[in-house]
């Protein structure tokens, strides 16, 4: 069911017309439901109200977000980097592709700094 769902996502679409596209290729959610999948669903981005799925892992796309905000900046708290984000991740997704980084470390979990 999820490889019928980010078929339909491979454009960008709002809830209204994914919820159409869903009852369609028969996942009956209503959009309370759909709301929720886009929200919790890590591979899934929201741009001015149109849901895509991430293309590209989301190691790149997450450290392609800390190169742009930290070109001024030595350090940043990770409660700011995850409001930035357009998609969703946990924080303890963001420390691991953070300390796996070369670019990139945490010294106390809180904030983020470049090597």
């Amino acid at each position: 069911m999820i490889t019928k769902a980010y078929e339909q996502l491979k454009t960008p679409k709002t809830l209204s017309e994914i919820h159409s596209r869903f009852n369609e290729i028969g996942i009956e959610w209503n959009e309370s439901q759909i709301q929720l999948f886009l929200e919790m669903d890590k591979n899934i981005v929201n741009k001015n109200g149109l849901f895509s799925i991430v293309e590209g892992d989301l190691e790149n796309k997450v450290l392609e977000v800390l190169d742009g905000l930290f070109k001024e900046r030595p350090k940043i708290p990770i409660s700011k980097i995850l409001e930035g984000l357009t998609f969703t991740i946990g924080k303890a997704e963001l420390l691991r592709i953070v300390e796996e980084s070369d670019r990139y470390y945490t010294p106390n979990k809180v904030i983020i700094s470049k090597k």
